[in-house]
């Protein structure tokens, strides 16, 4: 099947779906798929699982996703991005085939049905690993390779050394396609348990084909290197020039010192195959250089914020919600989250990438305008839900609200300011 997909993106591919845009709006519906189907799973995980089996299968997640990123950065160099990110994907669906065993086969009271889920938790977790790293180099890679077109135009109109920056865009558009899928997947929640009061096989039957939807998709991916203006003439020449695999380093990689094979497209039995450039490291030195990157200045100023947005992204979606929100009201809720996460990177992307005043100066000041903006509004967010819990733990009444309360507005704007 692959290799079908590769002749027709080889042979017919449009000059506009070759283009960086095009190829990250692709990424993002990738993510779509998958986090229609997981975000919504995450958000009632407590609910559908039962509190003590849903600790343990998120525990499982972060703790496969923690150890597996040390190592994942190897798998993606010798894979590619493709296959990675194809396996990555199916990791999410082995929760939802041991879910969908847990209801049929299990319960809470069958040792072996939530043994499963916790194991289907920390495959989830490695694939999750492998997923988002391939996704951080593909983006960053794209970003680039607009950057490279851009500069190129500005030449050939006689505008030698001007260019723009895509990355902010970029991100911002992948990450707003990517949040939609919260988006679908809340609506879905907040009618289906509107009807039943728990998770069944028939919702996680959609949730299955959702990310089978994606891992398909991973193969509607092209290289960076075959990329180009979607004004570019698509002519034999161009065809077979564009075909040429180069170097694809992201900036990260190119200070690791890795060695790339070039790979070029090669035709085989089944027609024109699609390949990346891959590592000719060994699998040590691979996970030698991961470990190195993280000494670097550059990662240890960012592990702390690397380090809160991990560490608080488990309460924010498990436990706050499922304590303070009725069942239904977890679907709007999960709405209002993601719908103001599209908002954040579409402004934030467009601020950071202003072409008014382009120096490295002045982007740097607008990175950190936005990571002061991020921490006021996220603070906010965690004084709101404080307020939560110092109510919760003076007061016998009811904790969970419901969409029709007036009671709902303020554990919400927390969720807004998440």
């Amino acid at each position: 099947m692959f290799a079908i997909i590769d002749n027709l993106l080889v042979a017919h591919a449009p000059p506009w779906y070759r283009t960086p845009k095009m190829q990250t709006v692709t990424l993002g519906i990738v993510f779509f798929w998958v986090f229609a189907a997981y975000t919504t799973i995450q958000f009632y995980s407590a609910s559908t699982y039962g509190s003590d089996l849903a600790a343990d299968c998120v525990s499982a997640v972060y703790l496969a996703f923690t150890l597996t990123c040390l190592v994942s950065p190897g798998v993606i160099n010798k894979w590619g991005c493709r296959l990675s990110m194809f396996w990555g994907v199916l990791g999410y669906a082995s929760l939802v085939l041991a879910s969908l065993l847990y209801f049929l086969y299990g319960g809470e009271d069958v040792v072996w049905a939530r043994r499963l889920v916790v194991l289907a938790g920390a495959v989830l977790g490695c694939g999750a690993s492998t997923l988002w790293t391939a996704q951080g180099r593909l983006i960053l890679q794209l970003a680039s390779r607009a950057d490279e077109l851009d500069a190129f135009d500005h030449i050939q109109n006689g505008e030698k050394g001007k260019s723009n920056s895509h990355t902010g865009k970029l991100m911002g558009l992948f990450w707003a396609i990517f949040q939609c899928s919260s988006l679908v997947g809340g609506s879905i929640s907040f009618i289906y348990y509107n009807q039943k009061p728990e998770g069944s096989t028939a919702l996680y039957s959609v949730f299955l084909s959702f990310i089978i939807m994606g891992a398909v998709s991973t193969q509607l991916l092209l290289p960076p290197s075959m990329l180009q203006n979607p004004n570019k003439k698509d002519d034999v020449l161009d065809r077979r020039k564009d075909l040429e695999m180069t170097n694809e380093q992201t900036p990260l990689s190119a200070n690791s010192g890795a060695e790339y094979t070039r790979v070029e497209p090669q035709l085989t039995e089944n027609g024109m195959k699609i390949r990346e450039e891959l590592s000719s490291y060994s699998w040590q030195q691979e996970a030698q250089g991961t470990l190195n990157m993280f000494f670097t200045k550059r990662m240890l100023c960012l592990s702390p914020l690397f380090f809160y947005t991990g560490f608080n992204q488990p309460y924010q979606q498990a436990t706050f919600g499922n304590r303070f929100f009725t069942r239904r009201t977890i679907g709007a809720e999960l709405i209002i989250f993601h719908l103001m996460e599209i908002v954040g990177a579409i402004i934030t992307g467009r601020f950071l990438d202003r072409e008014d005043h382009a120096s490295d100066a002045n982007r740097r000041k607008r990175a950190t305008a936005c990571l002061a903006a991020f921490m006021v509004i996220n603070c906010a967010g965690n004084v709101l839900a404080a307020m939560q819990e110092y109510a919760a733990n003076h007061h016998t009444t009811q904790m969970a609200h419901d969409i029709a309360d007036l009671s709902v507005v303020s554990p919400s704007l927390a969720f807004a300011c998440w």
